[in-house]
């Protein structure tokens, strides 16, 4: 742990390079401190702080800038919050309590919002309780001579629809395999349909031509019922980030948002604040070494209907208060936590 000193001195640099994205420099240390400290002694634990990898100098200017380490132990320990913005909480209350309003457009409604407040992309992605999810019924239906549409209804409500060129596929072989999946699917739950699929093969392959075509888009239409779908919200929004201006730094983000897998990311050991609902925080190279400069902040938020992963994709100098202060804000509202002390 690090003296109460040094601590203070640590989250100077940290608050102040997020705000200006200049080096910090002794005098400037001095003048921001609470405590009556000489510049000599800035001096000694800046480079005490250095020595111990929490803050970088930078070759250009005499100031220091925080390590990865440095963002860190800011985030674990040294981070504070100001009281809730509660216009901002009042306008996140009106989105979330509009009749019929779904969770994931509450989700993208407010993501924009905190988008816009940090500067950083918002990714609210959502994955289906797979254990549960089943399917309930699959239906045919004829829309002209050359295309039919089969709609397959899931046990949440969810309708997935899957059109079929009849030139490539009979209406009859299309209405067989149909009935096919409906008697040894239905009421099956979706995660064990890969592997069932062994018992509907022989059937299909016995009666139906281009037998593989159907299966094959079958199977492709309803697993989509699996994946984790994906919304990114303000991606302009983060390349106001002068760290953006850099074209490879950028295509780098860019993929790492259109590939990430949130739920396999969320690890709550990287928890910002016990006290707090759980966000995950995770800084540079605890992303990946080529992502040195980037930071993610999310959180997972259970529905009936499965999980929503809210995260948030930015530069390493990122206001951290802000964004945990943000996200949790926008998990107590949809769990009604607000409530609970009146």
């Amino acid at each position: 742990m690090l003296s109460e000193r040094q601590a203070k001195i640590l989250k100077v640099i940290v608050s102040e390079y997020i705000k200006t994205n200049q080096a910090v420099s002794s005098k400037r240390i001095q003048e921001l401190l609470s405590m009556q400290v000489s510049s000599a002694t800035i001096r000694n634990d800046s480079a005490a702080l250095e020595e111990m990898n929490y803050l970088e100098k930078q070759h250009t200017s005499s100031g220091r800038v925080p390590s990865t380490k440095g963002y860190r132990y800011y985030v674990d320990h040294l981070m504070e919050f100001d009281d809730y913005n509660e216009g901002l909480k009042e306008n996140l209350k009106s989105i979330l309590f509009q009749r019929g309003t779904k969770i994931e457009y509450v989700l993208e409604q407010a993501s924009q919002i905190i988008s816009e407040m940090t500067k950083m992309t918002a990714i609210v992605t959502k994955q289906n309780l797979n254990s549960e999810l089943m399917v309930k019924k699959i239906d045919l239906i004829p829309l002209s001579e050359t295309m039919a549409s089969v709609i397959f209804i899931l046990s949440n409500g969810e309708m997935q629809n899957q059109l079929f060129n009849l030139k490539d596929i009979s209406l009859s072989d299309l209405s067989i395999s149909i009935k096919v999946f409906s008697d040894c699917l239905v009421d099956t739950p979706v995660k064990e349909i890969e592997n069932n699929i062994s018992l509907i093969r022989p059937n299909l392959e016995a009666t139906v031509k281009n037998y593989d075509l159907i299966l094959e888009t079958f199977m492709s239409n309803i697993l989509q019922s699996k994946e984790s779908k994906k919304e990114i919200v303000g991606m302009k929004n983060m390349l106001d980030n002068p760290e953006f201006n850099d074209t490879e730094k950028l295509k780098k983000v860019i993929n790492i948002m259109e590939n990430m897998s949130p739920f396999d990311w969320f690890d709550v050991s990287y928890s910002s604040n016990q006290k707090m609902i759980q966000i995950s925080t995770k800084i540079g190279e605890e992303i990946s070494e080529d992502l040195s400069d980037i930071s993610i902040v999310e959180t997972a938020i259970k529905t009936e209907q499965g999980s929503t992963m809210l995260t948030l994709v930015g530069p390493k100098r990122v206001d951290y208060s802000q964004a945990n202060q943000l996200i949790n804000l926008i998990v107590e509202i949809i769990n009604g936590d607000d409530h609970k002390d009146e």
